[in-house]
């Protein structure tokens, strides 16, 4: 039996506010920013001895790099446009203490279905976002609350931990089911338009069929989906999508940043130039084919300009040390087979975001930051369990 934190509340309202936040990624940023604030306001009324013993190294290495970018706010050279990191990203910080800390209250079970509750959550997302696209309603699939990059980014993830979620009924209608989950979400992914997060989706199911996350049956299933699927869209096939898919090979404007990246890699190396100062510094906007652009779309750059190389050294050994936690509970004999699924379903989700950090970004995004919370702090549920295995 696992010791698990005490909460001065109720195992329901805690449940409940994190089913809340599960679900309103993008359904509502209102309704997202209220949960994490509860959560947040929640934890500040626990007992001390309990927060002590939940704190760990992920969280400690979150609150490090804040540090860092805290630093880089106050030191900023545009310290006018930095300040708004001050709010537009404390959501992030205050949410990486809470939000651990009370998963670390609830049972495997609950747990288990918080990670359901939020894949689902996706699933009818997905369906709000592509039934926008196909109706004309926008352009690139997307919520009422978020833009597509943040909607793609959002169903990656949940794509992701889908496919590796622990499922133990193999039965015929439990495949069938899990198949038109994927197929939902996999549909909003590809109306999205966004071509780096699709193929890292398609990527991750190759791999899942690899690990056998994915049976012979399942496959025939998804084709078969597949086939209907395009067959009722080539009825009225969409100008938008055959206009990505003719350019597909098309950059974006990430070559133009990538050069204009080369030209001020040494002004600033140690501290950058503060958070936020992006159309300050950026040296070639006018080349720019798209105006709008208004960040690195790139985490690794935009972090090593924004806080410096000591910034992205933080961020680096933040990403390790969620790696190495991750294949760590994977690799342990004693760590339970459904908890060890939802490492895995972590691990991957995890990565595919580091990936698409390389053409979009999510550690900065203020719905996207807390997706990356939300998935990180259950390696951290895992662990504690872990330890407290070895205590007893």
């Amino acid at each position: 039996m696992v010791n698990l934190i005490k909460s001065r509340f109720s195992e329901k309202i805690i449940f409940t506010i994190l089913s809340l936040l599960a679900v309103s990624f993008v359904l509502s940023l209102f309704l997202m920013q209220l949960a994490a604030a509860l959560l947040f306001i929640l934890w500040l009324f626990e007992k001390k001895e309990q927060k002590k013993k939940a704190f760990d190294v992920i969280t400690a290495f979150i609150l490090i790099f804040g540090l860092v970018r805290l630093i880089t706010i106050f030191l900023s050279e545009f310290p006018q446009s930095s300040f708004e990191s001050l709010y537009k990203e404390a959501l992030f910080y205050t949410t990486a203490v809470a939000l651990p800390f009370y998963l670390k209250t609830l049972d495997k079970k609950k747990v288990l279905g918080l990670m359901i509750i939020s894949i689902y959550g996706a699933a009818i997302i997905s369906i709000i976002g592509s039934t926008r696209f196909f109706i004309g309603d926008v352009e690139r699939a997307q919520s009422f609350s978020s833009s597509y990059t943040v909607f793609s980014g959002y169903l990656l993830t949940a794509f992701v931990s889908a496919l590796f979620y622990p499922k133990k009924d193999k039965s015929f209608n439990q495949q069938f089911f899990w198949s038109i989950v994927y197929s939902i979400i996999f549909l909003g992914l590809l109306t999205s338009l966004g071509r780096a997060n699709i193929a890292l989706a398609l990527l991750a199911f190759l791999v899942a069929i690899t690990l056998k996350q994915i049976s012979v049956r399942q496959i025939i299933m998804l084709i078969i989906i597949a086939i209907i699927g395009y067959g009722v869209y080539s009825f009225r096939p969409s100008k938008v999508i055959g206009e990505r898919v003719e350019n597909i090979t098309q950059l974006s404007d990430r070559d133009i940043i990538w050069q204009g990246a080369k030209e001020i890699l040494f002004e600033h190396p140690v501290l950058g130039f503060g958070p936020r100062t992006f159309q300050q510094i950026f040296p070639l906007k006018e080349k720019f084919a798209d105006k709008g652009i208004g960040g690195w779309h790139n985490d690794f750059l935009q972090i090593y300009f924004e806080s410096g190389a000591i910034g992205l050294l933080a961020f680096l050994i933040l990403l390790y040390i969620i790696l190495k936690t991750s294949i760590n509970q994977i690799r342990n004999k004693k760590t339970d087979a459904e908890l060890k699924s939802v490492s895995a379903s972590v691990l991957a989700s995890v990565i595919a975001l580091i990936i698409s950090a390389m053409a979009a970004g999510f550690i900065t995004s203020v719905v996207l930051s807390i997706v990356f919370v939300f998935l990180i702090s259950f390696l951290s549920r895992i662990d504690y369990e872990q330890k407290q295995d070895q205590i007893n």
